[in-house]
């Protein structure tokens, strides 16, 4: 049962201002400004989907990048391969990706992994995954595999373009974010970090691990996967160095842990803040000095993680709280 929490939060009206604010963005930006957030809204979903079991049950997935691909490829490779359609390869993706999150979870649990022990296998299963991959005909190989052109015909899960799909990520990012704010004002929330704080303890105050952290894998799995499967319809094609490599799980878990991790606004501000960031810094000073931008971009994580270790999100609400009484 969800508490009074998630339905204050739901019935904020500086959360629907907000929302609606950012659906009329497409109206004033160019599209390779609204590209750029709607590539921040794709990671705002990812990361947030990661934060269920990253941030609230504290299992350091390196994973994820396998759902993503799931979610991409597999729902690509069937549109290609067989013509099913993108809705229906999204289902299909979604169970997949939901059932090998489950499987990673039974392990973790069965072995009893240690937090540096689980990141190491989730990070082989990654690997293993890249691998299957790029070396997979029927996922297209390390060719990759090209989508039929977007025409922005919805019944054929097509966006129609920039605008289209902004507003799509947005309305999905979301709902991944409000997903968030519902599992901490559940009993799963509570569960979850009690298992994060002291798994021990909590097996033997009579937690069932086993279930909350299947339960909480498989929705960060399926979420994943569906995140994953709009973002290869918006780039129109199947990059597997791109959607299947694990560095882009390191760049979620950089995001959620910049922004808060185990807070539900947290990874979305991370994202928001260093995707854009990130991109302009690219765009600016990429061809000037080769790499400058990416020793900015560092500098500039370096310095968020040293001065504000628990997130930005926490620095934030720290400083509205100062300000408050002052303006009484």
């Amino acid at each position: 049962m969800i508490n009074d929490g998630f339905y204050k939060t739901l019935a904020s009206p500086a959360l629907w201002v907000l929302l609606l604010l950012a659906a009329s963005v497409p109206l004033a930006l160019n599209s390779y400004y609204l590209h750029i957030l709607t590539i921040a809204l794709v990671y705002v979903a990812l990361a947030s989907a990661w934060n269920i079991v990253g941030g609230m049950a504290g299992q350091i997935s390196l994973a994820h990048s396998l759902f993503i691909g799931t979610g991409a490829m597999l729902a690509a490779a069937l549109q290609v391969k067989f013509g099913i359609n993108m809705w229906a390869g999204l289902v299909i993706s979604a169970a997949v990706a939901g059932a090998l999150g489950a499987i990673i979870a039974w392990i973790d649990f069965r072995f009893q992994l240690g937090h540096l022990s689980f990141v190491l296998i989730t990070l082989a299963f990654a690997e293993m995954a890249a691998i299957v991959v790029e070396g997979w005909e029927f996922l297209g190989g390390a060719s990759g595999l090209l989508l039929p052109r977007d025409t922005g015909d919805v019944l054929a899960f097509q966006f129609g373009g920039v605008q289209g799909a902004y507003w799509v990520m947005l309305g999905l990012s979301a709902v991944i974010v409000l997903i968030n704010v519902a599992i901490l004002n559940a009993p799963l929330g509570y569960y979850l970090r009690t298992i994060r704080d002291n798994e021990k303890a909590a097996q033997a105050i009579g937690v069932d691990v086993l279930r909350h952290k299947i339960t909480a894998m498989t929705i960060s799995a399926v979420l994943t996967s569906i995140v994953g499967t709009c973002y290869v319809r918006y780039l129109t094609f199947a990059d597997p160095y791109q959607l299947a490599s694990p560095t882009i799980t390191i760049e979620i878990v950089l995001f959620a842990t910049v922004g808060g991790l185990g807070r539900a606004f947290g990874p979305a501000l991370g994202a928001l803040l260093l995707v854009p960031l990130g991109e302009v810094l690219r765009g600016q000073l990429g061809g000037a000095v080769p790499g400058l931008h990416y020793f900015i971009y560092g500098v500039v994580v370096i310095a968020v993680i040293l001065v504000t270790p628990r997130g930005l999100l926490p620095l934030f609400e720290k400083l509205l709280r100062r300000r408050r009484p002052a303006a009484t």
